[in-house]
């Protein structure tokens, strides 16, 4: 009697390692798309800056009658700041040693700010001679990536309503010269009684 063979089926083998691979690839993919189009709240940026290493707050303190924040482009260089009648009052640089203590004083505004109660979002300013002060101030912040110590800098506008003390501040946060902020909203804040007596000390002229 002829002895039966046993047929045995092969295996066919899992490889896992190329199917992680292929997942951590889509998930990196996914996360890169998702970072593309997201948009961070002006506020949450200043929040995550001030908690940060910050190495130098620069800047300048003017006063302005119109505020005009759009990115416009001409032959191909985009440019900012179209502000109407804008005056120089002061400006400031922690990397001076005579400028330390305005530049704490900007950093000292900025975080009252984020203690100040909401007001009203509007699409823009009204025209009023004279009647707004503007800080334009640059925070350059320690970046660490693994092991590389690197730094990251903030361009942060911050406008003030001198009649009325209202604080105002773009609803979204995009890099200075995105053509993003055209389509941007102001968020209002009302103004401490801290953050009022700040900023008339860095607007006088000296």
């Amino acid at each position: 009697m002829a002895k039966r063979r046993r047929i045995y089926k092969k295996r066919r083998k899992v490889n896992y390692g190329r199917f992680l691979i292929l997942v951590l690839l889509v998930v990196a993919a996914a996360f890169i798309i998702s970072m593309l189009f997201r948009t961070h709240e002006y506020m949450d940026v200043i929040d995550e800056v001030l908690k940060s290493d910050i190495r130098e707050i620069s800047g300048t303190v003017n006063s302005t009658s119109d505020i005009d924040i759009n990115v416009y482009s001409n032959d191909g260089i985009r440019y900012t700041n179209q502000h109407e009648n804008i005056k120089k009052l002061n400006s400031f640089d922690s990397a001076n040693a005579g400028d330390s203590d305005k530049a704490d004083s900007v950093k000292r505004l900025f975080e009252n700010l984020q203690k100040s109660k909401k007001a009203s979002l509007v699409n823009d300013l009204p025209l009023n001679e004279n009647g707004y002060y503007w800080i334009d101030a640059d925070f350059i912040v320690e970046d660490k990536k693994l092991i590389f110590d690197d730094e990251e800098k903030y361009d942060f506008d911050l406008y003030y309503d001198i009649e009325n003390k209202n604080i105002y501040i773009k609803e979204k946060y995009f890099s200075q010269f995105s053509k993003k902020n055209n389509n941007q909203k102001l968020q209002g804040y009302e103004a401490t009684e801290e953050f009022v007596k700040l900023i008339e000390e860095l607007a006088e002229k000296k």
